[in-house]
């Protein structure tokens, strides 16, 4: 079964790091293949280790509401 949460949070971050970079260099006047290789690179740097984090910290969290399995976790009294 594939990971959705971090295949969702790694699109996401990567290609929103990416399109920050896009325009930034394309609002300074810079119009060449180059700066969309380096929103590439920076998308990837950036949003690829940014989404990890967000995946670490979001997941422990599910995990003690849902429980194993997707099993409700029992009561402790």
């Amino acid at each position: 079964m594939f990971p959705h949460l971090r295949l969702w949070l790694i699109a996401l971050w990567t290609s929103s790091v990416a399109g920050a970079v896009v325009i930034l260099n394309l609002s300074l006047g810079h119009y060449t293949l180059a700066t969309f290789l380096w929103a590439a690179i920076a998308g990837l740097v950036i949003g690829v280790p940014a989404a990890l984090l967000n995946w670490a910290y979001l997941r422990p969290n599910r995990a003690r509401q849902v429980g194993i399995l997707g099993q409700a976790p029992p009561d402790r009294t």
